[in-house]
C-alpha cells in the first residue's frame, strides 16, 4: 500500500440522517484530493440510524420513531489531472428496525439523554408532522425506495505534497419519492470547497464548507430556506500502517425558515471511528454519529463504508 494512500485525509461519508433534511440533497463530505486522470474510485456506504424524537409548538407537532438504512453506491472518476466526476445512487429504507433497546442501553450506560425512550414500546415506526391542525406527513408503514441520484463535478485548485484544495458543485435528480421521504420531487444545487492539510507524518486535518440551494419544497405550508450553509471538519491520526482513528464534526444551518422545532432547524453532530486499511486496494470505515445538539438530529447513526483506492494498480 502506498504511503500517499494511507496519509491522505479522507472524511467519513455521512451527513445528517434526519429525513426532513436528507430529502434536500445536502452532499456528503468529499476528499480534497482528486483521483488521477483515468482512474476510478468506488464507494459503498451504509448509514444505520435509530431515533425517537417528539416536539411541539403552538402551531406544530412532530413525532418520529424509526430505524433507517441508507445505502449509497458512488463512483468517482478522474476526467483529467484537474477535473473529476462523481455519481451517487442511494437506496433508503424507513421502518421499525431492532436496535431500540440497544440504543437506550447505550445512552443509559454513557449517561446520555434518553428522552422518551424508557416510556415508548421498542421497535415501532411512525413519522408524523402536522401544522396548524393540518396533517402533512403521517407514515406508519415501513417503506423503501431510491433516493435522489446526485451528480458531482470537482476541480483541483491547489495540490502539493502536504495539502490540497478543490471546489465542487453538485445537482441531484428527483428520483426519490416525497411521499415516503426519500426525495423532495425537486432538484437541489450545492457549491462547496474541500481542503486538507497534513501537519506531520501521522496527523492531518480536513474540511468541507459550502452552500446548498434547496429546490422547491413539496411539503405543503412548510417553507424551505432559500439557502443552507453546511460544513464538515475532521482530524485524522494514523495510529498504525493498518488503521487510522478519526474525529469529525458535521453541521448545517436550518432547512425550514418558518419552523420553531429543533428537528427542523440547524443541527450539528460528532462522528467518531476508525479506518482499517483492509488491503492494498481498499479501506473499511467503522464509525458512529451522536447528536451533540440534542433533539436537532437523529439520536445515533452507525456508519460502515467500503472504498477502493484510485491509485491501486
Amino acid at each position: 500500500m502506498s504511503s500517499a494512500t494511507i496519509l491522505t485525509a479522507q472524511p467519513f461519508l455521512t451527513q445528517d440522517q434526519n429525513p426532513f433534511s436528507l430529502i434536500h440533497g445536502q452532499p456528503q463530505p468529499i476528499a480534497a484530493q482528486l483521483p488521477k486522470a483515468g482512474t476510478v474510485q468506488w464507494f459503498l456506504t451504509m448509514d444505520v440510524t435509530n431515533t425517537l424524537n417528539a416536539e411541539s409548538s403552538n402551531t406544530e407537532n412532530l413525532y418520529i420513531d424509526f430505524e433507517s438504512y441508507n445505502l449509497r453506491i458512488a463512483w468517482l472518476y478522474g476526467l483529467n489531472e484537474d477535473w473529476a466526476l462523481r455519481i451517487e445512487l442511494p437506496l433508503i429504507y424507513y421502518g421499525e428496525g431492532f436496535l431500540d433497546n440497544t440504543i437506550d442501553s447505550w445512552h443509559e450506560f454513557f449517561h446520555l439523554p434518553r428522552a422518551n425512550r424508557p416510556n415508548v414500546t421498542d421497535n415501532q415506526f411512525h413519522i408524523f408532522y402536522d401544522r396548524n391542525g393540518q396533517t402533512l406527513i403521517n407514515l406508519n408503514t415501513p417503506s423503501s425506495g431510491p433516493g435522489d441520484i446526485q451528480i458531482v463535478l470537482g476541480r483541483t485548485m491547489v495540490r502539493n505534497q502536504d495539502s490540497a484544495l478543490s471546489i465542487w458543485v453538485s445537482a441531484d435528480l428527483p428520483t426519490g419519492d416525497q411521499t415516503i421521504l426519500t426525495g423532495n420531487d425537486s432538484s437541489d444545487l450545492s457549491l462547496w470547497l474541500a481542503g486538507d492539510y497534513r501537519f506531520n507524518t501521522d496527523w492531518s486535518v480536513d474540511t468541507n464548507v459550502g452552500i446548498l440551494f434547496p429546490g422547491q419544497n413539496q411539503i405543503a405550508t412548510l417553507v424551505v430556506a432559500d439557502q443552507v450553509i453546511f460544513a464538515y471538519a475532521g482530524i485524522q491520526w494514523q495510529v498504525h500502517e493498518l488503521f487510522d482513528l478519526r474525529f469529525q464534526l458535521n453541521g448545517h444551518s436550518r432547512f425550514y425558515s418558518d419552523s420553531q422545532l429543533l428537528l427542523l432547524g440547524s443541527a450539528y453532530n460528532m462522528v467518531l471511528g476508525g479506518r482499517i486499511h483492509a488491503s492494498k486496494c481498499s479501506d473499511i470505515d467503522l464509525a458512529f454519529s451522536e447528536d451533540i445538539q440534542v433533539g436537532a438530529s437523529p439520536d445515533v447513526t452507525f456508519l460502515l463504508t467500503w472504498k477502493s483506492h484510485f491509485d491501486c494498480p
